[in-house]
């Protein structure tokens, strides 16, 4: 992420409660709502990872999608911080842009290679997934080098039963044949589970799978990898070279079902992203008042009605009309959405009227079933990832860091 605008000051430096913490962005901000992301849970959450690998197995953190929509640069800062040895990235382009913001670390490239890539794969030495050959073979042999002179260095995906990219377990020696006929240098190996949390022995079959295709390459110079998240939860794979986790990074599970969250939750992870705001606007309203487009909602007797300023243009689901909540910050208690979640705004019922400083938690940060990433995903059973995943760069946001407001993104001032 770029556009911040760093904000350390003396008297931010001691820590203070989360809710404190909202007050204080949204203050400082003057706005009504905005996106926080506590990097000190990011850390806790790499160091939580580390007590799940080998003692000899390194971090190869996944932070494509802008890490999972906590933000790339504020994010992977930390990861460095904490010693993760190499990143991954699911696009040229994602490599690119780390590249240019001086992240020198390795990065490897998880979608599958294609020839008009090469060039910019080299220029920026990146490593690039292979999952057949053809995009090399089409390249002078001589030109698969960067710019250093150092031969270009390639992961290899080896599809053991998620049968989307990778090459088929029987077509790996002719792949590896291949490319070391064009000098081209393997990095790595490695394939990726199907399976949920909650489904340990399907991803033992593909770690089994793996380990037997690979096995006449492990004394060569590359590492292995399988585990993602869900290996890190499930244990599966987590002695090899590397764990790749992705969303367990910034707290977030990679199932969505009672049971895979709440083994993820045991781990000790912690979400990072919260999306936070104050009422612009709030009112007594008698009964039979019909609330937002197409009066969906109906009062009932003499309710409270607050209005929350974001909307669907933001990322959150319009499907949470009239079934989501938020929760209150001060008490935890939720407050249903009432009517349709609009453009730019939604309304909520409150049991009286706000208190200046009340702040809500429209997505929390927390395992809670009815306002988590989680808890939302399992509403419109939908990936946890897309939970933070889908917001736009409309509302700011202020990171966490240190226990203080470290760092402030303003509205469409920043790109993920």
């Amino acid at each position: 992420m770029t556009g911040g605008v760093c904000i350390m000051e003396e008297a931010q430096q001691k820590a203070v409660p989360p809710s404190v913490l909202a007050s204080q962005a949204l203050q400082q901000l003057r706005q009504p709502s905005c996106i926080l992301v506590n990097l000190d849970a990011v850390r806790h959450n790499v160091r939580v990872l580390k007590g799940l690998a080998g003692s000899n197995t390194g971090i190869m953190g996944v932070v494509k999608g802008s890490a999972y929509g906590s933000g790339l640069l504020p994010v992977v800062e930390v990861l460095l911080e904490e010693g993760v040895q190499e990143l991954s990235v699911a696009t040229v382009g994602e490599g690119i842009h780390l590249r240019r913001q001086n992240v020198q670390v390795p990065i490897t490239v998880l979608g599958n290679l294609l020839q008009f890539e090469v060039e910019d794969v080299l220029k920026h030495n990146l490593i690039p997934t292979i999952s057949w050959a053809s995009p090399l073979t089409a390249e002078p042999t001589d030109s698969l080098k960067y710019p250093d002179g150092s031969r270009l260095r390639v992961a290899i995906n080896i599809d053991t039963g998620m049968s989307r990219y990778g090459v088929q377990p029987q077509d790996l020696p002719a792949l590896v044949t291949t490319l070391d006929n064009l000098n081209v240098t393997i990095a790595s190996m490695y394939t990726h589970f199907q399976a949920a949390i909650n489904e340990p022995e399907k991803n033992k079959k593909q770690l089994d799978m793996f380990l037997e295709a690979t096995e006449p390459y492990k004394l060569r110079p590359l590492t292995r990898h399988v585990a993602a998240t869900t290996g890190c939860v499930q244990g599966i794979g987590t002695n090899l070279d590397f764990i790749r986790p992705g969303g367990a990074i910034t707290g977030l599970s990679s199932g969505s079902d009672e049971e895979s969250a709440g083994l993820f939750a045991k781990c000790g992870f912690r979400p990072a992203l919260s999306v936070v705001a104050r009422p612009t606007f709030f009112k007594q309203l008698p009964p039979g008042r019909g609330i937002g487009y197409d009066a969906t909602y109906q009062t009932t007797t003499d309710e409270w009605i607050a209005n929350l300023t974001t909307g669907w243009s933001d990322g959150f689901s319009r499907r949470l009309s009239n079934t989501g909540a938020v929760k209150r910050v001060k008490t935890g208690e939720l407050c249903p959405i009432v009517g349709r979640v609009s453009m730019d705004s939604i309304t909520i019922r409150l049991p009286e009227a706000p208190a200046e400083d009340d702040v809500f938690q429209v997505i929390s940060d927390d395992f809670d079933e009815n306002t988590s990433a989680v808890g939302l995903a399992r509403i419109l059973e939908a990936a946890v990832y897309e939970m933070p995943g889908n917001w736009s760069t409309r509302l700011s946001r202020v990171y966490i860091k240190n226990g203080s407001i470290a760092k402030v993104y303003h509205s469409l001032d920043y790109t993920c």
